[in-house]
């Protein structure tokens, strides 16, 4: 079975990257109407990428 590796970005993409996922996100959720729902789904994209890495980092460890 092949193993997934865990894409890398190259420093310079990563300035890129990183500016350009904040603002998404900063866009995506200021446009949100109701307060409760800001609350409820501020976090989820950060749980989401957390939750790969961790799956990931265990999968690379032998």
């Amino acid at each position: 079975m092949p193993t997934l590796k865990m894409p890398t970005l190259k420093p310079k993409r990563l300035i890129f990257a990183l500016p350009l996922l904040g603002a998404v996100y900063f866009a995506a959720f200021s446009g949100l109407e109701s307060p409760l729902l800001k609350q409820e789904l501020i976090l989820l994209p950060v749980q989401v990428g957390v939750l790969v890495y961790l799956l990931w980092w265990q999968r690379e460890k032998p």
